[in-house]
């Protein structure tokens, strides 16, 4: 076995963590509103310090219970990357029991050297603590992965479930009933240690991409998301439109295209603010009315459109008639009062997925127009 020296790999832990640490601060300040940055940034930076803080009490010959000060950073690093991760995924924080459980190891930590003089125990317990905070947070990133896959989360997870089993590995080896041979259970946590700094850099990646992705998420997130309401924009429509079509399922998506009627008015009696509340009311009843499947689309200005994805034959001018009550039934609550609002809907089946996305709109459209030359408030349906 190749044999590794342990003040050395604690000086490249200590470099590569302090690198981390102002890499993720850097982020965290330009990020300000990505909360699980500072968490994490002071993850690295506690790992960091620790380490600094052994090394000069080594240089300085202090007593040893100074040198298990560095015992303690994996421990509050692993506390401080699973709080972040919850803040990350939006979970609750419920910081108090993990913050209490690792300030009462980091007391029996330091104890243990004073009262002993042995650093394996210090160590083998900080270890296993560090192992059983990691835990948690492995599990919510797998959860996370779960719910939405991506290489991100995954590396994440990966490697959180790897440190974990290090660390639990480490901590075993330092024990003497485990390992009696202290030079050899001194190289087997070298060789921990090795791997240890291996994850530390993997989570760092973990962490970058898991904001690059979902920067990603929130750009596209804006370029197919109407702000006003939180429908989709003419742009997503389109892209779903299409696929629905080419599906090809047995009963084709049925499109209804409505148009608020005399929207001008309400933009030149009450201003743009108010008509604005009226559109956001619009989207918000549309989505209540719609089934989970179901699209709901803001075209533009005062037009909206609707797909269903599964409708049966002959339930056209009943789905019609649905959008046109849920819009017009009750006034909408406004900074001018309680505004009534009406709609003229336009209904077309899709004839099948060789019908074109512009053929489908054209003929709801045209049946809209003619709702609202037949005097608005109405349901038309296609030809």
């Amino acid at each position: 076995m190749q044999t590794l020296h342990v003040d050395t790999l604690l000086s490249v832990y200590q470099l590569v963590t302090a690198m981390l640490a102002l890499a993720t601060l850097g982020g965290a300040w330009h990020l300000k509103s990505e909360r699980a940055l500072w968490l994490w940034a002071g993850a690295f930076g506690a790992s960091a310090l620790t380490q600094t803080v052994r090394a000069v009490a080594f240089a300085a010959e202090a007593p040893r219970a100074w040198y298990a000060v560095g015992h303690l950073g994996g421990l509050i690093s692993a506390l401080l990357v699973m709080l972040g991760l919850r803040v990350f995924l939006g979970a609750p924080l419920r910081c108090r029991g993990p913050v209490v459980f690792t300030a009462v190891v980091s007391v029996a930590a330091l104890a243990l050297v004073l009262t002993t003089g042995h650093l394996w125990a210090s160590l083998a317990l900080t270890l296993l603590a560090s192992a059983l905070l990691t835990a948690p947070a492995m599990r919510a990133a797998q959860q996370a992965w779960r719910a939405q896959p991506g290489f991100p989360m995954l590396l994440m997870a990966t490697a959180l479930a790897v440190s974990a089993g290090v660390e639990l590995a480490r901590a075993c080896v330092m024990l003497p009933w485990v390992v009696p041979d202290r030079a050899l259970a001194t190289q087997y946590n070298a060789w921990g240690l090795l791997a240890t700094i291996g994850l530390v850099i993997a989570q760092g990646l973990a962490m970058l991409l898991l904001l690059q992705d979902r920067a990603l998420r929130r750009i596209e997130q804006l370029i197919e998301v109407d702000v006003l309401t939180g429908l989709l924009n003419r742009r997503g429509f389109d892209e779903r439109l299409r696929r629905l079509l080419q599906r090809g399922a047995a009963q084709p998506p049925v499109l209804a295209l409505l148009d608020v009627d005399h929207f001008k008015r309400i933009n030149d009696t009450h201003g743009h603010a108010v008509g604005d509340a009226v559109l956001s009311g619009i989207g918000e009843r549309l989505r209540e009315t719609l089934r989970p499947f179901d699209l709901a689309v803001r075209l533009g200005g005062e037009e909206f459109a609707v797909i269903w994805a599964q409708a049966e034959p002959g339930d056209e001018a009943r789905l019609g008639e649905r959008l046109r009550e849920a819009v017009g039934t009750a006034a909408f609550p406004t900074a001018a009062g309680p505004l009534a609002v009406t709609v003229s809907v336009g209904v077309a089946r899709a004839r099948g997925a060789n019908e074109a996305p512009e053929a489908v709109f054209s003929r709801a459209d045209a049946a809209l127009y003619d709702a609202k030359r037949a005097g608005r408030d109405r349901v038309q349906l296609a030809a």
